[in-house]
């Protein structure tokens, strides 16, 4: 087996958690992800990252200053390029996943617009209304006539 398949067969055999946060978007910047790999080594502080080609993962990183520069290097690096796109798509299937929940659950618990409980408000008034026997009449006695 060569030396490329080996790696892609490593990577693809890794077991990866991976948790996400979303956020609201700043630039192009979408969440953050914390990847286990394989039950034995947590990595925080992943970013999910809007790109041209859509969405990717950038590795965790700090910051360095020097000369009033600040620069930015990773602190976590894949070795192969072939536990980088399964560390990518175990990210970004994990974000997708995230936002679908997000979105399910926003759904389900959305209320009806104030129009809507207005409406609903006045049906039942009527039905409670419409129920009620009418008030009885009393008749007049032949003094009162």
């Amino acid at each position: 087996m060569s030396n490329e398949l080996e790696k892609t067969a490593q990577a693809a055999d890794m077991k990866l958690d991976v948790d996400v946060r979303l956020i609201e978007p700043r630039g192009n910047l979408m969440g953050f992800a914390n990847v286990t790999v394989n039950d034995c080594l947590r990595i925080d502080d992943f970013k999910v990252l809007q790109g041209e080609k859509g969405l990717f993962v950038g590795m965790p990183s700090k910051a360095q200053t020097k000369d009033g520069k600040t620069n930015y290097y990773e602190t976590v690096r894949p070795v192969s390029k072939e536990f980088r796109a399964v560390l990518n798509e175990a990210v970004v299937e994990a974000y997708h996943a995230e936002v679908a929940h997000l979105q399910a659950r926003a759904a389900a618990v959305s209320k009806p617009s104030i129009m809507e409980q207005i409406a609903e408000g006045a049906k039942e008034a009527a039905k409670e209304n419409a129920a009620r026997p009418a008030p009885a009449k009393a008749s007049k006695t032949k003094a009162e006539r």
